[in-house]
């Protein structure tokens, strides 16, 4: 399998999955785009893949900012010339809280990154993409089921579910493909 000649973004991309992900593609000839709110480890990761040869963008980004997304995508279309493919990985977690003792802050910051955070990126994506492209989100297992003591968590991966489900009929209709992932 080859992707190169194919661009792809990622957030996350400093770490966990993201950071497995943009590795993988880099060995297969991806050009990529990187995004991370963590600016040393996504320099790091930069300068490392440009030694071995892969075209890379990067941006630190938090994706609950909706026009810092629309302008790491722009940037990127620009730097490219197109989008092929996009990894939505960004995401933070939670300790365990009842729902009872949620604060209004913890509920609004998971939310704003894994939900409306990922929203952002796919609109923005969706928006440049041309037939034969794909979008990944990251769901999770409490995207389909409740789990005690994270419901902001919860909320926010059950409404990537239903926004992934969302777009891939939309986008289907042109030829993009939409999935999740439920690690």
């Amino acid at each position: 399998m080859s992707f190169t000649g194919k661009v792809i973004a990622i957030t996350g991309a400093a770490s966990g999955i993201g950071l497995a992900l943009t590795n993988h593609l880099a060995s297969l000839g991806a050009s990529l785009s990187l995004a991370d709110i963590s600016s040393t480890p996504l320099e790091t990761l930069t300068t490392e893949l440009r030694a071995a040869g892969t075209k890379v963008l990067s941006t630190t980004l938090d994706v609950s900012s909706s026009p810092a997304v629309d302008a790491w995508i722009a940037s990127t279309t620009s730097h490219f010339g197109r989008l092929d493919g996009a990894a939505n990985l960004a995401g933070i977690g939670m300790d365990f809280t009842a729902v009872a003792d949620v604060t209004d802050e913890l509920w609004e910051r998971v939310l704003a990154v894994n939900l409306s955070g990922t929203m952002f990126c796919v609109r923005a994506q969706v928006r440049v993409m041309q037939k034969g492209a794909s979008i990944v989100n990251a769901a999770s297992m409490a995207g389909v089921r409740g789990r005690p003591g994270l419901g902001p968590y919860v909320c926010a991966k059950h409404g990537v579910v239903g926004l992934t489900r969302t777009v891939a009929r939309e986008a289907g209709e042109r030829g993009v493909r939409v999935n999740a992932v439920a690690p």
